[in-house]
């Protein structure tokens, strides 16, 4: 059901009379309740290149500058600031005008999810609008999401010239995931962040510290996939750190990048391009095109797979020491085929999953072909030897398994402890360390007329039995891990969960 406020109209001159501590600020839009610190938002004026420009205007999102229109993009609930720059100066009263009839009529149609924002705005001059949209504060319930738009379409620069629709900026509201923590009793859930807007998100370290974020440059509903923002989170300190390039806990490209202990890595940057100064980080270069690189179990070394720009089957095996710079390489020990996307056919990087006694990874038999050809890479003798796990071969063989890796779930199989078969796969799971105890989120059967909830649920795989931890999660909860003293379990959901 789409929701229709009434539109305040402000005429240009009903422009130059609104006046706030700054006769240049106005605030319009539907009859809501704005705070105190909404009425005082200002901004200072941001260096543009006016010269450079080809569009007429460009509509920039301020806490995401690489965020530009044209464009669909994905913000949070909280007030966000945007920033207008024209090509030509414009006449104030039309833009703002045009701003409002356009959000206006998109709440007309039925059921899309628009609404109008409170606009504020701030005139730095007459070639850059400071844009505030705040959200009403009463939204419809039944909807997990809204959408505004910011389009000039029908102003007016001084000159008469009346701008066209071809450049807005629509911005798609998700209420953010956050992380919280769960006691393994699950008689305490407690908060851990306060992100801003909704992102996929992964833990990268073993210690379960830093989190990998990537925000969606633009929104759709499809598979397409686009560019991303990343940034990494410290879970102690609270400090979101973003990065100018692509992060990735399993690196393909050239063989000059930086492998972060904390869990990423990255191609090296360009020159120009400053990335944030990181202890952690080391430049490795290799001889060589890195078709897939990892981490070892204990961070001191990155495994990979490395050919020509071009080779596709049989590739080197590159044990590389982090703290002496030094490689270890089997030349052509890596058999088979690179891996292959099932659904778009692209080439994927050779993934390495270390448990400290072997590494093992999957190429293909064949080119064309989805069946595995299975290995693994013994630290003790330093050789590549055959693996057989208890997964159909074409079908992925990716797995997590308990420390001592007694127990394993196939993510295409089950739980396993050696070839016997224990339970079915769970699609969210994840093994308590220095336990044989599984937990993962099953949703619950809800009576009719009541909303599906989920549960954690524990398996123990040595006893065989399954116990439910928590009830009555809300059904967008996922499970990120569990802390390394087995105490607590760590899970993100958009909605608070009860105490």
């Amino acid at each position: 059901m789409s929701i229709v406020f009434a539109l305040l109209i402000m005429t240009g001159s009903d422009f130059a009379q609104a006046t706030s501590t700054d006769s240049r600020i106005a605030q319009t839009g539907p009859s809501h309740t704005t705070s105190q610190t909404t009425k005082e938002w200002k901004q200072k004026e941001l260096p543009f290149d006016y010269a450079a420009m080809k569009e007429d205007v460009v509509i920039q999102l301020n806490d995401a500058p690489q965020l530009r229109s044209p464009r669909r993009a994905v913000v949070g609930p909280a007030p966000q600031a945007y920033t207008l720059f024209f090509k030509e100066a414009v006449n104030p009263g039309t833009v703002e005008a045009a701003i409002r009839k356009n959000a206006q009529e998109e709440t007309k149609k039925v059921d899309l999810g628009f609404v109008e924002p409170i606009f504020t705005f701030h005139w730095v001059h007459d070639r850059q609008l400071q844009l505030l949209a705040t959200l009403p504060d009463t939204l419809a319930k039944d909807r997990s999401w809204t959408e505004y738009v910011i389009n000039v379409a029908g102003a007016k620069t001084v000159k008469g010239t009346v701008f066209d629709d071809t450049n807005n900026f629509s911005s798609v509201v998700f209420a953010p995931s956050q992380i919280w923590r769960v006691s393994v009793d699950g008689k305490v859930k407690e908060k851990m962040t306060d992100f801003a807007v909704r992102t996929p998100m992964e833990f990268i370290d073993p210690e379960e510290r830093y989190v990998l974020l990537e925000r969606f440059t633009e929104y759709c509903e499809c598979d397409a996939r686009f560019p991303m923002l990343y940034s990494i989170y410290d879970t102690q300190t609270k400090e979101l750190t973003a990065y100018p390039v692509e992060l990735t806990d399993n690196y393909s490209g050239a063989g000059d990048f930086m492998a972060d202990r904390r869990g990423f890595f990255f191609a090296h940057p360009p020159k120009g391009t400053e990335v944030p100064k990181s202890d952690f980080a080391t430049r490795i270069k290799v001889d060589g095109y890195v078709h897939g690189a990892s981490f070892s179990h204990d961070r001191k070394h990155v495994l990979m797979a490395v050919g020509k720009t071009e080779q596709k089957k049989d590739l080197d095996l590159v044990v590389y020491d982090l703290a002496t710079a030094k490689e270890r390489r089997l030349p052509g020990v890596i058999k088979g085929w690179v891996p292959t996307d099932e659904m778009n056919g692209q080439v994927q990087p050779v993934s390495f999953i270390d448990d400290g006694r072997y590494a093992t990874f999957e190429m293909r038999t064949e080119e064309e072909s989805f069946e595995e050809l299975r290995q693994r890479y013994d630290w003790q003798s330093g050789k590549v030897i055959s693996w057989n796990p208890p997964v159909p071969k074409e079908a992925w063989s990716g797995y997590i398994q308990s420390t001592d890796g007694a127990y394993q779930m196939y993510w295409n199989a089950g739980v396993f402890k050696g070839d016997v078969k224990l339970k079915e796969m769970k699609p969210e799971a994840v093994w308590i360390p220095g336990t044989h105890h599984l937990v993962y989120i099953d949703w619950e059967k809800a009576e009719q007329g009541a909303e599906s909830v989920s549960s954690l649920f524990l398996f123990d795989a040595d006893r065989k039995q399954q116990s439910v931890l928590v009830k009555g999660l809300p059904t967008s909860v996922s499970i990120l891990g569990a802390s390394n003293d087995g105490k607590w379990l760590y899970v993100t959901t958009p909605e608070l969960l009860a105490p």
